[in-house]
C-alpha cells in the first residue's frame, strides 16, 4: 500500500440496490484509502432506510453521512470534501465502477509530475444503453483549462477525476447553487493555474443506461445559460478568438440538442447570433460522424 491517502467519496440518491456494488468497487481499490458515503436522499425518508439497511455489513468500512434534507450532489461532495482526509479525493458516482488499480495509477502519476497539476483523468468505457457502448477518445492532459471552460474536454464522468484535496478545498469545492454542469464549473476553478494528468488505460465503466430523466430543450437552454453566467469572468481571461470559439461551439452543441427535440429554429437563431461559419459547421458535422462511427466520446475542440 502507498504512503498516501486517497478520500473516496460516494454520493447517492435514490439507488439504494447499487450503492453495495459502488461501495465494493471502493473496497477494492489498491490504495491507501477512506470511503465516504453522503446519503442524499434525506433523513428518514424510505430511499435513506433501504439505502442504510443495504450498508449494514460495511458500516465498519465506511463513513456514512445523511443528509437531513435532498441537498443535491454539489452539497453532498461538499460534504464528503469536509470530512475527507486523503492528500487526494476522487467523487465516485453510485453508478459507475472504477478498476482496483484506477486510484493507484493516477495518484502515482500525481506523486511523479508534483504540485503543477491539480488533477488526474483516465480512459473509460461508457454505456448509454445495454447494447450502445462508447470508449472515451479525450487523452489530452496539460494545459487543458480553455477546454474545461468550453466543455470541449470529456471525462465522461465526475468518477473519472482524481485531485488534490488541498487545491479543491482552496478553490472552493463544488458551487452548491447547480445541478447540472457542477462538474466543469468546478473543474475551471481546480485547474486554473494547475496542469491535467492522463492515464492512458480505461479503468472506469460509466452506465448512462440507468438514467432515467431526459431533460427538455428548454432545461438544457437554462442549463447552459446558468453555466456561462458562472464563468463569465474566467472566460473574459481568455484571448477574445477563444472565447469566441467556445461560444460558437456551444451554439453547434445546442443545436446538436435541439435536432431530437424538434427546436431548431431557436437553435439556429442562437447560431446566428454567435456568428458561427459554414466550415466550422462542417467540421462540427465531421466530429459528430466520427465519434459516432468509431464511437468515441471526446470534446469538439475548434482550437
Amino acid at each position: 500500500m502507498a504512503d498516501y491517502l486517497v478520500s473516496i467519496v460516494i454520493t447517492t440518491y435514490r439507488r439504494p440496490e447499487q450503492i453495495v456494488q459502488a461501495v465494493q468497487c471502493a473496497l477494492k481499490q489498491t490504495c491507501a484509502h477512506e470511503i465516504i458515503v453522503v446519503d442524499d436522499n434525506g433523513r428518514g425518508n424510505e430511499f435513506q432506510k433501504q439505502t442504510e439497511e443495504m450498508l449494514s455489513g460495511y458500516m465498519d468500512k465506511v463513513t456514512y453521512l445523511v443528509n437531513e434534507v435532498n441537498s443535491g450532489p454539489s452539497f453532498g461532495r461538499n460534504r464528503g470534501l469536509e470530512a475527507a482526509k486523503g492528500k487526494y479525493i476522487t467523487f465516485l458516482d453510485d453508478d459507475d465502477e472504477i478498476d482496483p488499480d484506477k486510484l493507484k495509477k493516477q495518484a502515482d502519476l500525481m506523486e511523479e509530475l508534483g504540485e503543477a497539476y491539480s488533477g488526474c483523468c483516465c480512459g473509460y468505457v461508457k454505456y448509454l444503453s445495454e447494447t450502445n457502448m462508447h470508449t472515451g477518445g479525450e487523452t489530452v492532459s496539460g494545459d487543458v483549462w480553455p477546454y474545461i471552460l468550453g466543455r470541449m474536454y470529456y471525462p465522461g464522468s465526475g468518477s473519472n477525476l482524481l485531485c488534490r484535496s488541498d487545491v479543491l478545498r482552496a478553490c472552493g469545492g463544488y458551487d452548491e447553487s447547480m445541478r447540472h454542469f457542477e462538474d466543469y464549473e468546478m473543474m475551471g476553478r481546480l485547474l486554473k493555474g494547475y496542469r491535467m494528468a492522463y492515464v492512458p488505460e480505461r479503468l472506469l465503466t460509466i452506465h448512462y443506461e440507468v438514467r432515467e430523466r431526459v431533460p427538455s430543450y428548454a432545461d438544457l437552454v437554462s442549463y447552459d445559460d446558468l453555466y456561462f453566467a458562472k464563468i463569465a469572468d474566467s472566460l473574459n481571461t481568455l484571448p477574445a478568438g477563444q472565447k469566441k470559439k467556445i461560444m460558437q461551439t456551444a451554439a453547434l452543441e445546442r443545436w446538436r440538442y435541439a435536432l431530437p427535440r424538434k427546436e431548431t429554429a431557436d437553435a439556429r437563431r442562437n447560431m446566428k447570433k454567435e456568428q458561427v461559419g459554414v466550415l466550422m459547421f462542417l467540421r462540427y458535422g465531421l466530429y459528430l460522424a466520427d465519434r459516432v462511427i468509431r464511437k468515441k466520446s471526446y470534446g469538439f475542440k475548434p482550437f
